[in-house]
């Protein structure tokens, strides 16, 4: 049946199979967004919750979608099916308490550096300055960046309307220069010699998942290895372009 007659049905009729068929037509979105998310979530979070809490973004998504709107609700729908699993990782504390004191730590020593060098310190002088390896900072650093997961589409407290989104109020400090357009070419051309001087392996992966947008479950059955595989060597892969033009610049 085509969808703008189920829409129609539902909307104005109440019909509750057009809304049943809705949603079960739209599931692949959920399976899609899940699959993208989870090489960025721990590995203690497993798909199932993903696709859990993703279904419960298109439930509201059918709910709110205006068929009327010059959109697709594909398009809609993946917005708020990654919001509804963005939700409900940010109500969970992935971060052991090592981790928590290590960061505190390593934000103390920061912010030393700071005040005593005047401009930001990197990953040598913070292990420096609490006497772990730079390799030890870097991970720290990683996994709390991983664990404050945020949404630029809430809402701040007491505003209405789209005025009101927290990325209505983020600075653009990206703007384009010629100064920043030759550091961007510079770091691009690092970045492309760093890729190719990887392992085969982790270079198919990086090309599968951020070239084909495939998803883990996919890019491991192009490579016959386990999803868990691939979230490994997808981590190893983005450690050593970090070094690698870290080390360049």
């Amino acid at each position: 049946m085509d969808e703008r007659e189920l829409w129609s049905r539902y909307k104005h009729g109440g019909d509750s199979s057009a809304r049943d068929d809705l949603i079960l037509s739209h599931m692949r979105v959920v399976k899609y967004v899940a699959g993208r998310m989870a090489i960025h979530v721990p590995s203690t979070i497993a798909m199932d919750d993903l696709i859990g809490w993703g279904v419960v973004g298109l439930l509201d998504a059918v709910e709110k979608f205006d068929p009327g709107q010059e959109i697709k609700f594909s398009t809609y729908a993946t917005i708020r099916v990654r919001g509804a699993i963005i939700d409900e990782i940010r109500k969970l504390d992935w971060a052991p308490r090592s981790l928590r004191a290590m960061g505190r730590k390593v934000g103390a020593a920061r912010e030393t550096l700071r005040q005593r060098n005047g401009c930001e310190p990197d990953y040598q002088a913070i292990a420096a300055e609490i006497g772990v390896s730079a390799g030890e900072v870097e991970d720290c650093i990683t996994q709390s960046h991983t664990a404050q997961v945020l949404s630029l589409d809430d809402y701040l407290p007491g505003s209405e309307g789209d005025g009101g989104r927290k990325v209505d109020l983020v600075a653009d400090l990206g703007g384009r220069t010629p100064a920043t357009d030759a550091e961007a070419s510079e770091r691009q051309e690092r970045l492309v010699r760093a890729i190719l001087e990887l392992p085969d392996q982790q270079q198919k992966v990086l090309n599968l998942y951020y070239y084909e947008d495939l998803t883990l479950k996919e890019i491991g059955a192009v490579l016959s290895v386990s999803e868990s595989r691939v979230c490994q060597i997808h981590s190893a892969a983005v450690k050593r372009l970090r070094a690698a033009v870290r080390a360049e610049g």
